[in-house]
């Protein structure tokens, strides 16, 4: 099954070896999860690492400043907020609650975004 989600990732841009978090940039993802998983606490735990897995790779972004990747926490608690709430599925719910990436509502990105 395919759910899409989206959020507003900070893009660092380097300026005179400084880095600036001013620039945003939109992202929008699919993310794929089997529903059947579902079914028990076990299988919600697997498509919850999953779901997290395809979040922090849709809020990566390149950093020459650290020379590597950099994950915006805040747009993949953004968008694993988003993708819990559109499955709802009370398993999922129960096993995104004691999640690194939890959140009662979405950033103020968001909000703001979406105004």
């Amino acid at each position: 099954m395919k759910i899409r989600v989206s959020s507003i990732l900070f893009a660092l841009s380097l300026f005179s070896g400084a880095a600036y978090a001013d620039d945003l940039k939109d992202v929008t993802t699919s993310m794929t999860f089997n529903p059947e998983l579902l079914s028990s606490d076990a299988g919600a735990a697997r498509v919850l690492t999953s779901l997290e897995r395809q979040a922090k790779r849709s809020c990566s972004t390149v950093s020459m400043a650290r020379v590597g990747l950099l994950v915006d926490s805040v747009c993949v608690e953004d968008i694993m907020f988003q993708a819990v709430t559109a499955i709802s599925d009370s398993n999922l719910s129960a096993q995104y609650v004691g999640s690194d990436y939890y959140v009662e509502t979405t950033s103020p990105r968001i909000q703001v975004a979406s105004n």
